[in-house]
C-alpha cells in the first residue's frame, strides 16, 4: 500500500511541476535577442553594437514596460566582468515590442545574459546571442539606433588560464595527480611473500 501511495505521490509531483512553469509565466516574456551593428557593416573590434530584444504579451491588456536591463554575464561559456545594457521600447505591434540598447563587445564571441523588462526585478529571461552573427535585416532603423542608451565601453577582462591554454594541460594535471596517488597506494598495501 505504501508503494502504491509513494508512486502516485511522485506522479502527482511530476504533473505539477511540468504545469509550474507555464503557470509562471507572466503576461509579458522575452521571446529572443540580436544583435546588429549601427551602420549595417560587420562587426569590428571597437565597434558598438545595438542589442534588440523581441517580447511577446500573453495577455491582450497587459502593457508593454518604456524600459528595461540586459546584464551580459558569460563570454564563450566563461563568466566576465557584468556589463549592463540599458535598453529603451523602440516599436511595438499588436502582442509584440522590440526593446534595444546599445554596448560594446569585449570579442566576437557568445554572449549570456538576463533581461528584466520594467522594474520587475522579480521576472528575469535567460538571453543568448552571437556577436560573430550580426543580423542581416536589421529590425531597428539607424536613426532609432542614434537616440537609444548606450552602455559605457568596458574594458576587456584579461584572458583566463583556460581560455588561453585550453583544457588538455589541465586535464593531462588531474590525470598525473591521481596517478600518482595510485602509485603511493599500491606501494603501500603489505605484500604477501611466498614461503
Amino acid at each position: 500500500m505504501r508503494r502504491i501511495l509513494l508512486a502516485l505521490s511522485l506522479v502527482l509531483l511530476t504533473a505539477l511541476a511540468a504545469v509550474t512553469p507555464a503557470a509562471a509565466k507572466g503576461p509579458i516574456y522575452v521571446a529572443g535577442a540580436t544583435v546588429q551593428t549601427p551602420d549595417g557593416q560587420p562587426w569590428a573590434t571597437g565597434k558598438p553594437v545595438t542589442l534588440v530584444v523581441s517580447a511577446r504579451r500573453v495577455q491582450s491588456d497587459a502593457q508593454f514596460p518604456t524600459s528595461g536591463l540586459a546584464v551580459i554575464m558569460q563570454t564563450d561559456s566563461e563568466r566576465t566582468k557584468c556589463i549592463d545594457v540599458p535598453l529603451k521600447l523602440v516599436s511595438t505591434s499588436d502582442d509584440s515590442a522590440l526593446y534595444a540598447g546599445v554596448f560594446y563587445p569585449f570579442r566576437a564571441a557568445i554572449y549570456d545574459g538576463k533581461v528584466q523588462l520594467g522594474d520587475n526585478a522579480q521576472e528575469t529571461f535567460d538571453i543568448t546571442f552571437d556577436v560573430s552573427k550580426i543580423a542581416v535585416a536589421a529590425p531597428v532603423s539607424p536613426i532609432a539606433t542614434s537616440r537609444l542608451p548606450v552602455a559605457p565601453a568596458a574594458q576587456q577582462p584579461a584572458d583566463t588560464l583556460s581560455s588561453a591554454l585550453g583544457a588538455a594541460p589541465f586535464a593531462a594535471l588531474i590525470l598525473a595527480f591521481w596517478s600518482a596517488v595510485a602509485v603511493l597506494i599500491l606501494r603501500r598495501q603489505p605484500r604477501t611473500r611466498m614461503a
